[in-house]
Order: structure tokens, then sequence, then C-alpha cells
């Protein structure tokens, strides 16, 4: 507990250099935990990892428990640092680009064979006093204990001759083990070995937590510590992990224009700070080590050099602030624009659960400001033969688009389901989000021209279940699954249980196959985004006509407060 206490500690230290004096607030909810930030994840994982100082110098080594605890092992006063994972890797350059291991021969190799010598020592200092004796040695933790290691071999081979000279024993890299060394050489600082997955390395920049330290990795620059770990045994997911507050310096300009209203960037402060406040420790990316990703999978963050004293003064303004609904932080999703009006979230994702505070409503602040937007209003235009193959491509084997049509719309104007007709007759519907992300659409809000209508004889009829008779559906209107009220499109259709079925007037003959291939279809919206929450262009506009950041927040998030 007090090991923890002192970590908190000189996190905290660091948040306080990044906003200068900040406000104290009572709060229900945590104010500057700590935040885990995936840099190098998934398929970006690395075969090594640079770090270099930017400001501060040198490194403290250690490592993270399943707590996200870090413990202090060792340091360096090198500047240059790389981590390597423990398999045979090589040091390279693109053109004048950052160096960067991988596993591509060339002049400089880290081997994952090493000798290590007898006896093992208490500390990071006396295993580093030791290892200077011996040719090539450095200091190592195995599993718990310190011990001195030496070279770097890329065959057994290799390592065994030098280990009968030396005295040692030959050891291999294991499932989660790594390397430090300086950066584009294959002189080790330290090695990180262990079997347990739940461990990490980790490196905390600088000597001490008592300057603002900042740190460059791939092209950025970042405040906070980092965290490497080989997911499996394979390559290192690189992870920054640093206080909220820090973290939010560096979302806010990444999100939001630093130049635009002050009330617009505190409004962009308090939510990415509730966004990634949910996520922390929740189960959405905690098989892979951290809460939240860098990319618009969460939020896109660029670290501190980015950072502009407009926008750290918004998160100082807002320091600990969290908008809440009925006792519970809120999903506060955001978008670029809306287009005239908000969205349901049930209309938008294959989600049950509806949100009181995510409804949809008219937007009519965006429109001040449409000429700021760039694509605001946006065309999309295909050839029929480039939606043919686009669908088939996806999984949708079919004779041919024919048409497109809008079948169903939300209340607030956007599109619920589209159908696809092709040649032989056979439609494809595609309902919510994915109405938009099928045609990579800029959003919901669109209508869609040319093509081919399908059509059935105009005679027969609709019935309703309350026994109403319809000849036409034209102006009708049906609830659907979410409590929705939305107009009947002009292809009316049933979901069964064999599927959906596309609904022809009792007594008439319907026409299959009808319509041509060739030609384009349009699509004709505005907006940008899915449209569910705050509009960060509605948020710019809002600003410069008055309103304060907690009014615009109120505005989007229909019954939240702030706390």
């Amino acid at each position: 507990m007090q090991k923890k206490w002192i970590r908190f500690s000189a996190m905290m230290l660091v948040a306080v250099l990044c906003l200068g004096m900040v406000p104290t607030f009572g709060a229900t909810y945590p104010v500057n935990p700590t935040i885990r930030v995936g840099l190098k994840y998934g398929s970006d994982t690395l075969a090594g990892a640079n770090l270099m100082n930017k400001t501060g110098s040198g490194y403290r080594f250690g490592y993270y428990d399943a707590n996200s605890i870090f413990h202090q092992l060792g340091s360096t006063a090198e500047t240059s640092i790389s981590m390597v994972k423990m398999q045979n890797v090589y040091y390279g350059t693109v053109d004048s680009r950052e160096g960067y291991f991988d596993s591509i021969t060339s002049s400089v190799a880290v081997g994952c064979y090493h000798v290590q010598m007898p006896g093992t020592y208490t500390s990071f200092d006396e295993a580093k006093t030791a290892s200077a004796s011996v040719t090539g040695g450095f200091p190592a933790w195995v599993s718990g204990s310190f011990a001195v290691r030496a070279g770097t071999y890329t065959t057994a081979e290799a390592a065994q001759s030098a280990a009968s000279a030396m005295g040692g024993t030959v050891v291999s890299g294991s499932t989660y083990g790594m390397t430090v060394v300086i950066t584009g050489t294959s002189t080790v600082l330290f090695q990180f070995d262990t079997t347990d997955a739940a461990l990490a390395l980790g490196i905390s920049p600088g000597q001490a937590d008592s300057s603002d330290i900042v740190t460059w990795f791939y092209g950025y620059r970042y405040r906070g510590n980092f965290k490497y770990q080989r997911l499996s045994g394979g390559n290192i997911t690189v992870v920054n992990v640093l206080p909220l507050e820090d973290y939010t310096c560096g979302v806010v300009p990444s999100e939001i224009g630093a130049s635009w209203p002050a009330e617009a960037i505190k409004t962009m402060a308090v939510c990415a700070r509730t966004y990634a406040m949910r996520k922390i420790n929740s189960a959405t990316n905690a098989a892979q080590g951290y809460d939240v990703t860098n990319t618009t999978t969460d939020q896109v963050y660029y670290g501190q050099g980015v950072e502009t004293d407009e926008s750290n003064a918004a998160v100082k303004a807002t320091y600990g602030k969290y908008a809440v609904y009925n006792g519970t932080l809120a999903e506060t999703y955001y978008y670029s624009s809306n287009g005239g009006a908000s969205e349901d979230v049930s209309n938008v994702w294959n989600d049950t659960t509806t949100l009181p505070y995510l409804k949809g409503k008219a937007d009519p602040y965006e429109a001040l400001v449409a000429d700021k937007i760039s694509d605001y209003n946006w065309t999309q235009t295909y050839t029929k033969a480039e939606l043919t193959t686009l669908l088939t491509e996806k999984g949708y084997t079919n004779a041919g688009v024919v048409s497109v049509n809008v079948t169903q719309n939300t209340a607030m104007g956007a599109v619920y389901a589209v159908t696809v007709t092709d040649a032989a007759g056979k439609d494809y519907t595609f309902y919510k989000e994915k109405a938009r992300t099928m045609f990579g659409l800029r959003s919901q809000k669109y209508t869609v021209s040319g093509g081919d209508v399908a059509t059935t004889s105009s005679t027969g009829s609709y019935y309703t279940d309350g026994g109403t008779v319809l000849g036409s559906v034209s102006g009708a209107y049906a609830i659907d699954g979410s409590g929705s009220i939305g107009a009947v499109g002009s292809t009316p259709y049933a979901i069964t249980a064999s599927g959906v079925e596309t609904l022809a007037p009792s007594g008439s003959t319907s026409s299959s196959g009808t319509g041509s291939t060739s030609g384009s279809i349009t699509f004709t919206g505005k907006g940008w985004g899915h449209a569910v929450g705050l509009s960060q262009w509605g948020t710019y506009a809002m600003a410069t006509q008055g309103y304060t950041y907690d009014q615009i927040l109120k505005f989007y998030y229909t019954g939240i407060e702030i706390q």
C-alpha cells in the first residue's frame, strides 16, 4: 500500500507541472487516476521500440504488475534506449527515418542467446557492479532475482563456445522476456526475463519525477511512463502509462481545433475525460494490457507535442469534471457534425440499450457555421458496376445492382434502412450504421438518386394489423422494434423468421429482374460521423453564440449533470 501511494504521488506531481496549479474539487469519481494508452498494439506491435529523452535525462527500469503498479529495479543515464523482444532481431534504418528493430538481417544484431554467470544478487546495483568485470556483461532480472549475463548471440553454438570460455551456462530468450539496449547498438543495459505473463517491462523516463519529463517515441512526444508487453510471446505491445489529466491534455488538441473558442475546448475536455474514465480498468481492452487506444477507435491521442496553452488551460479549468447521468458516468460519444440533427444511439449501433441522454434532437447550431465545415454537404457517386463489386467483396454475392432505395428513416431524418435490389429481384437490406458504412458514406443523413426503382403492378392493397386497407404506402408511418416512428419507404418490408422480405400489395404481381445494371447511383448527404451525442462543430457554433461548456454539454447529452 505504501509503494502504491508513493507512485501515485509522483504521477500526480507530473500532472501538476503540466497544468500548473489546479483547483481542488470534491468529486464523486477519482480525480486524475492513471490511464494506460495503447500506442502500438494488435497488428502494429513491434520487434523493438525506441525511446529518446526530449526533456529530462536517463531512464528507470522496472516492471508493471497485474495491478498496473510500477516497481523500479534499476536505472541508466543513457538518453536513447530501445526495448527488444528476446528473439533474434536486427537494427536497421529506412531512408532518414528513425531506426527500427526487425527480423531483417543487418550489421547490428541483438541475439537471443546469452551466457549466464554463476551466482545471484539482491539488487540491480550489485549485479551491475559484478557485470563490469565480465566482457559484454549486463545485469538481468530473472523471475524475481538478479543475475549477470553476457553477450548477445544469434546461435546456440556461438553462445556455447563463449560460455565454455567464460565458465557460464547458455540461456535463451523466454516467452515474455525483453532486452534493453543502447539504441542502434547491441550493447545491453538491462534484461527483463520472466515467465509470468502478468508482468510487463516498465520504463520510467528521467532519474526522478521532480521535472517535467517528455520522451520521444515513434515521432511523437509523450509524458508519463511506458509499458512493454509480449502478449502470447509475440512482438511488443507499447503502452503509455500516465495521469488522466495529462492524457486529456494530449487528446483535446488532437480532437478539436486549439484556436476554437475557449468554451468549446472546455466542452471537449470534459467529453474526453469522461469517455476515458469509463474505459479505465474496463473489460474492453483488458486482455491487451491497455484501457484506451490512441486512434478514433477510442480517442485520437498524439501526446504532449500537440498541447497548446489554450488547450491546457481548458483542461485545467475543468480539472476533474465529468458528465454524469443519474449517478453514472455518461457515454460521451462525439463526432464532427450531424447535418442538422443528432440521433438516438439505438438507431445507429446494434445496441438494445436505450440511453436517455443519447437521444436524437434537432440541432439548429451547425447551420450557423456550415460555411466553415469542410464537405458539410457531400455527394458520393458509384456506378452500378462498382456497387456490384463492393457488395460482392463484402460477402453479398449478387446478380448485378439495379437500384438502391432508402426504405426507412428515423424520426430525425437519418437513414435507418437502405435496400439494394439486384437484377434477379433479390433484396439486400442494411440497417442502422451499416446503412452508412456499407457504402463508405460520411453520415447516415442522406438521400439516394439514380438507378431503377423496382416495380410492382399498381393494383392491389396493403392491409394493416388494425384492419385498415391502404392503396399505397405513401404517407404511411410505422413503429420499429426500438419504438421509433418513421415513414414507410417506397419498398416496404417485414422481418420474418426467415429474414427480411419485401412486401408487395395484396393482389398485385411483382416484377423481378427488371431494370438496368448500367448507369450510376448518387448518395447526397450532410454531416460527418455517427451523430450520437455531441457535435464538435455544433459545439463550436454554440460557443460563438455565448453558451458555456456546461450548457453545451447539457444540450447534446439530455439530462446530464457536470460533477
